[in-house]
C-alpha cells in the first residue's frame, strides 16, 4: 500500500474540469443555491419552489427517514429536472463518515475500512482512504449517484477538515498518506462519474494567518467548494475581522481561478446553536433573517465572481429557510463593474444595479438597489 501511494504525487493533480457540467449563472440577480434535507421526498410545490429559483442543488439526509436516502435523492432530482432540465442536483456524500440513512451505499462498506481511536469516552471511527478497497467503494457509490441516482455529481462534505479529524487519532505519518489518499479519491471519483460532473467540497476556509487555509489543496481535484464557516453562529464563536476578509478574499481567488464556490450566509443564529430562537413561531424566525440579511449577501456581493452562489438559511433542513424568500432576490443586480475595493476593514463594490458597502470591524453594511 505505500508503493501505491508513494506514487500518487506523480499524477497530475489538475482534475478532468468539469466546466461544461457547470449549472447556469448570470448576473441578473442574486445567484442562489440551495442544500436541504430531502427526507423522504418534497412536496410538488416545494420542487417546484427549488426549480423555480436555484440553479445548484444539494440533497441530504436529516429529520427523521423511512426509506433509502438513495431512492428519495434519485426522485428528487428527476422532480428538478423535470421542471429545470438546466438545474444542476448533487449527491450529498461524506468522505470521512459512515451516516446511517445511506443503507444502500453502507451495505458494500469494505470491512476494516474504518481508522478507530478512543476519544473524549467514546470512539471515533473515519473512514481509512489510504487503502484502496475504500477508495472504489467510495468512487463507485458516485459513479451510481449520477449513472443510476440522476444527479449531475457529488458535494463532498468533511473533506475540508478531514486532516484535523485524523490527527486527532493518528500519527502525522499516516495523516499524510490518508491526504494522499483523499486526493486520489477525489480523481478515482471524477474518472468514475465522468469529465462533465461536478465535484464540489466542504468546507473551504480563508487563511487568517493562524491557521493556514489547508482545504486549498484540494481545489485542483475538484470543481469548487462551500465556505460554510463565514459568521456561522456569533453568539458561540465570534469570527475576527481578519478570518471575515480571509473568507470574502480565499472566495474571490478561488472563483477567479475558475471554481465554484458556495457562499453559506447565516443570519445570526442556527438550528443547533440557538435552542432558545428555535422555540419561535416560523414566521418570526423568517422575519429576524430578513432584517439581518444585509451584512451577509453584502459580505458575498463584495467577493462574489462568475459562478458564485449565495445560500442563506439557518440550517439545512427545508423549514431551516431554504423555502423562505426574501425582497433582495428579486432586485436586478448586474454584472460587477468591477473589483471591490477596499479602504482597511471596509469594502465597497459597484453593479450595474447596486451599490455595496460592509464594514468588518463593526459588521455593518449598506446595499443600494438603483
Amino acid at each position: 500500500m505505500r508503493n501505491i501511494l508513494a506514487i500518487l504525487p506523480l499524477i497530475p493533480l489538475v482534475a478532468l474540469h468539469a466546466a461544461d457540467g457547470f449549472p447556469p449563472f448570470n448576473w441578473e440577480r442574486v445567484p442562489l443555491y440551495a442544500h436541504l434535507s430531502i427526507g423522504d421526498g418534497l412536496k410538488p410545490a416545494q420542487y417546484n419552489f427549488l426549480a423555480d429559483h436555484f440553479a445548484l442543488i444539494t440533497f441530504q439526509a436529516g429529520g427523521r427517514i423511512n426509506s433509502s436516502i438513495e431512492t428519495n435523492i434519485t426522485a428528487g432530482a428527476r422532480a428538478i429536472k423535470q421542471r429545470n432540465p438546466k438545474a444542476k442536483v448533487l449527491f450529498y456524500w461524506s468522505c470521512d463518515l459512515l451516516k446511517s440513512p445511506w443503507k444502500v451505499s453502507n451495505a458494500s462498506f469494505p470491512e476494516a475500512g474504518r481508522l478507530s481511536a478512543p476519544k473524549d469516552g467514546a470512539v471515533s471511527e473515519y473512514f481509512d482512504v489510504s487503502r484502496p478497497d475504500v477508495r472504489e467503494w467510495w468512487s463507485g457509490v458516485a459513479a451510481k449517484a449520477v449513472r443510476d441516482y440522476s444527479c449531475d455529481g457529488l458535494f463532498v462534505d468533511g473533506a475540508g477538515t478531514a486532516s484535523i479529524k485524523w490527527g486527532r487519532l493518528v500519527s502525522q505519518e499516516k495523516v499524510a498518506d490518508l491526504d494522499k489518499g483523499l486526493l486520489a479519491m477525489l480523481q478515482e471519483a471524477r474518472a468514475a462519474m465522468g469529465p462533465d460532473k461536478l465535484i464540489i467540497f466542504n468546507p473551504l476556509h480563508g487563511d487568517d494567518q493562524k491557521q493556514g487555509a489547508p482545504t486549498v489543496r484540494l481545489l485542483p481535484v475538484t470543481d469548487g467548494a462551500m465556505m460554510d464557516d463565514f459568521d456561522r453562529a456569533p453568539d458561540v464563536k465570534r469570527p475576527s475581522k481578519e478570518y471575515l476578509a480571509a473568507e470574502i478574499e480565499e472566495m474571490r481567488k478561488a472563483a477567479q481561478s475558475g471554481k465554484i464556490i458556495v457562499f453559506k450566509g447565516w443570519p445570526g443564529f442556527t438550528w443547533w446553536s440557538d435552542k432558545e430562537m428555535m422555540q419561535k413561531p416560523h414566521d418570526a424566525l423568517h422575519r429576524i433573517a430578513a432584517e439581518r440579511i444585509t451584512f451577509p449577501l453584502a459580505c458575498f456581493l463584495v467577493g462574489a465572481e462568475r459562478h458564485c452562489y449565495f445560500c442563506y438559511t439557518w440550517g439545512w433542513l427545508g423549514e431551516h429557510g431554504t423555502f423562505d424568500w426574501y425582497p433582495e432576490f428579486d432586485k436586478p443586480l448586474g454584472a460587477p463593474k468591477g473589483d471591490a475595493r477596499r479602504d482597511g476593514w471596509t469594502y465597497t463594490r459597484e453593479f450595474e444595479h447596486a451599490s455595496v458597502f460592509v464594514n468588518l470591524e463593526t459588521k455593518t453594511a449598506k446595499i443600494d438597489w438603483k
